[in-house]
């Protein structure tokens, strides 16, 4: 731009240029710098002794806590309730006086947030009574020595920095030992412990000081109260603390503040003594300067760019002055220059100009073609947007002139829509996979679009996925319904060969209602959709036609109970493959019965309802079997017959079945195994659930479910179908009669024969007829 302004301007421009600048920014920088170095020096003091007020405070805070820890402990030592009696109290019998005292322990954690956990040993009770634990005997002789220890030293309220709770030994603690009685040196009968709160020690006085600055606690001798970090220690590297607390202990300092240098970074060092119950610690406190002097460096800062501000205005308004005359042209220029992202070379500026406005000319016309050649995939866009539903909120005006803006004129046209479905995938054998539906249904839409683009102008082709495909029609209002359904009649048929020639796949083909309300098209496709469940199993492929479908009303067909039934015993008793044999035949059987897709479903869904109580009924927790899987929803999404097979397989059998051989292992499956064997021997006997319960020293519910769940059926079936061989057994060996054969059983003889002929479906005389 100054290359510009100096071709276009003389020399004295420049001068004066020159000179304006001079007069604006000289008095600014003046301001600045007094500003700077006078503002500095006096906002560094009053921040420093800010600072070193705050630490006071902090210390006084500390102090706060502390002394509210010592009256508590004062009042605990000479209170008039804990006497020597506690010694004789009984803690179970006294139940109130034990609420009571637990009750005061509790408050007494609560008084103040530094103590973590309360306790009172009674030594010739040998008892320890906690707020966390309730009351307890000390056991070991181990835990006794440590608990008298603490009543031989010599002062009557001392701190301990390493005291052990009993059944604990491995973790040491910080406290306070307070005799009972209380101001009694020797022979006390009793001592409250008050374990501090290591964490919240730590947080207490960490919270002290702000930002990057470190605080800790030492003892009188020299050793840590709080926890010091561990951010940067490494092997034979001492920390920050280590270095400020050798120097406080080791060093006679005259002043409680000192600046300390660590690793290239100078620290403001605070410390001061707190002295409680005989013990006397030290406050450190150490915050980086830089973090001090921050809001000084931050003002300084913000001086220095206000006087930078200040010279750039008077640049600019100088500069702004200059060029007023000039901005129009130089306006246009940089918008060129910005849109081409180039230098202005050309000697002249109207050239320039005139030059880059072809050129934007040229540019508007490539974008037009590249507009019009995008126009098929935004309508494929709208069609499909529109089609699911999602623009039902606009009137069929708007969605005409959506369509015309797009280059679909559909205004007084006919409308129509046809649903195919792929069918056979898992009769290809290893020609293809479940893995290749997307590929066949890709191609299936390719062949599908080819054949209809042939015919028809206006076509749009809906890939569903899962070997499911949409056609939508936009066909001209001339023609009649007949024309239209044999023109789509002729398609199905074309679309049906090629299908079966190329891709060598079953296909179902619905076509819908011809309809004269562009709006209404979605309803009519979800319509359409609906009706590829009721296509007919036992036919190759199939064309159903809107118009003329009509539900059949057939007379209930027989469900296969039976066959469910054996699935639900074979899966309970954990035989998977027959599981899967059993669903084949099921399956079949439906399909036998069932001519249509949506029955034959209807019947699977009442399958999964039954093995789903099933599983539930042995208490297996289905959400995490089967990791929420919605497994209705997953079954509706099947078609094939061998998809179904394999999907109860490996998503619903084997993960329940694999549930069953974890929960019930061998041992107990031996168990039960010599239960059935000493039942069979006992079988004439009066044999009852709770009797073997009893003697295997288990719950009777716990037997029953193991024994149904290892053998597939309960207790009492097994019983009566043991009963049932013995009386079969007697029946062809010996001449007994049924009234003594079901006194033998333990049964009444008119049960004897129900129950026999249910299982045998014959009466006792006739099967003992039979086997003669």
């Amino acid at each position: 731009m100054s290359k510009v302004i100096s071709r276009s301007k003389g020399t004295i421009y420049w001068k004066n240029l020159s000179i304006v600048l001079l007069i604006t920014c000289i008095p600014v920088a003046l301001i600045s710098t007094v500003l700077y170095y006078m503002g500095t020096d006096q906002v560094e003091m009053e921040v420093n002794k800010a600072h070193r007020d705050q630490l006071a405070q902090s210390i006084r805070h500390m102090e706060d806590y502390l002394t509210n820890l010592e009256h508590t402990v004062v009042r605990l030592a000479f209170d008039g309730s804990m006497d020597e009696s506690l010694n004789q109290m009984d803690f179970i019998m006294e139940f109130q006086k034990t609420n009571e005292l637990m009750k005061s322990l509790t408050l007494i954690r609560e008084s103040n947030s530094l103590i973590g956990s309360v306790d009172l040993y009674l030594r010739d009770a040998n008892r320890l009574i906690g707020d966390e634990f309730g009351f307890q005997t000390i056991q070991s002789e181990e835990d006794q020595r440590l608990l008298r220890n603490y009543l031989d030293k010599e002062r009557s309220i001392y701190w301990d920095y390493s005291l052990r709770k009993a059944g604990v030994p491995d973790t040491l603690y910080k406290g306070v030992v307070i005799k009972l009685p209380g101001g009694q040196i020797y022979d006390a009968y009793g001592a409250f412990i008050i374990y501090l709160d290591q964490d919240k020690l730590n947080k207490m006085v960490q919270e002290l000081v702000s930002g990057e600055g470190i605080s800790f606690l030492v003892n009188e001798n020299g050793e840590y109260l709080t926890t010091p970090r561990n951010d940067e220690i490494t092997l034979n590297q001492l920390t920050l603390e280590d270095a400020l607390r050798s120097r406080i202990m080791n060093e006679d300092l005259h002043d409680n503040t000192f600046k300390y240098n660590w690793q290239h970074e100078d620290y403001a060092v605070s410390y001061g003594e707190i002295s409680k119950f005989g013990g006397q610690w030290t406050f450190v406190s150490a915050t980086p300067l830089s973090q001090i002097v921050a809001p000084v460096t931050s003002l300084s800062r913000l001086i220095l760019w206000i006087s930078i501000f200040g010279m750039m205005s008077g640049l600019l308004l100088s500069w702004f002055a200059s060029n007023k005359i000039y901005d129009p042209i130089h306006r246009l220029k940089q918008i060129f220059e910005s849109s081409r992202n180039h230098k202005f070379d050309e000697k002249d500026e109207i050239t320039y100009i005139e030059n880059q406005w072809n050129q934007h000319l040229i540019k508007e016309q490539a974008l037009l073609m590249r507009l019009e050649q995008s126009i098929p995939a935004l309508r494929e866009s709208m069609l499909l947007q529109f089609l699911q539903g999602n623009l039902y909120m606009h009137t069929e005006a708007e969605l005409i002139e959506k369509m015309k803006q797009l280059g679909w004129d559909v205004k007084n046209k006919r409308f129509a829509v046809m649903v195919t479905q792929l069918h056979g995938i898992s009769e290809l054998g290893e020609r293809f996979s479940e893995r290749d539906s997307q590929l066949i249904t890709f191609a299936a839409s390719n062949m599908i679009l080819e054949l209809c683009t042939e015919k028809l102008d206006m076509v749009h082709v809906i890939n569903f996925q899962e070997l499911s495909l949409g056609v939508f029609f936009v066909l001209d209002k001339t023609d009649t319904s007949e024309e239209i359904k044999s023109v789509l009649n002729k398609l199905a048929h074309d679309y049906i060969a090629a299908v079966n020639n190329m891709l060598r796949m079953k296909l179902t083909i619905v076509t819908s209602k011809i309809s004269d309300t562009f709006v209404d098209m979605p309803d009519v496709l979800e319509q359409t959709r609906k009706a590829l469940r009721f296509r007919d199993l036992h036919t190759t492929n199939q064309m159903l036609d809107m118009n003329q479908f009509v539900m059949e009303h057939t007379s209930p067909k027989q469900f296969p109970t039976d066959l469910e039934r054996e699935i639900v015993h074979a899966i309970s008793i954990g035989l998977e493959d027959e599981a899967v044999r059993l669903i084949r035949l099921f399956m079949t059987e439906l399909q036998s019965n069932n001519s249509t897709e949506l029955m034959v479903h209807q019947g699977m869904m009442k399958l999964l309802g039954t093995i789903h109580d099933t599983i539930i009924k042995h208490d297996v927790n289905l959400y995490l079997l089967y990791g929420g899987v919605h497994l209705y929803e997953k079954l509706m999404l099947l078609s094939e017959h061998e998809q179904i097979v394999e999907w109860f397989r490996n998503e619903l059998i084997h993960p329940f079945i694999r549930t069953l051989s974890i929960t019930y292992d061998g041992q107990l499956r031996e168990i039960i195994d010599k239960l059935l064997v000493q039942i069979q021997q006992e079988i004439l006997m009066d044999v009852s659930l709770e009797r073997y319960a009893e003697q295997l020293q288990m719950s009777s519910s716990k037997l029953s479910k193991a024994f149904r769940q290892i053998h597939g059926s309960n207790f009492i079936d097994t019983i009566i179908r043991l009963r049932i061989e013995k009386c079969k057994e007697l029946l062809c060996t010996t001449d007994m009669k049924i009234n003594d054969i079901a006194e033998l059983l333990n049964y009444q003889p008119s049960y004897l024969i129900r129950i026999f002929k249910k299982s045998e479906g014959m009466t006792p005389g006739q099967y003992r007829d039979k086997h003669a």
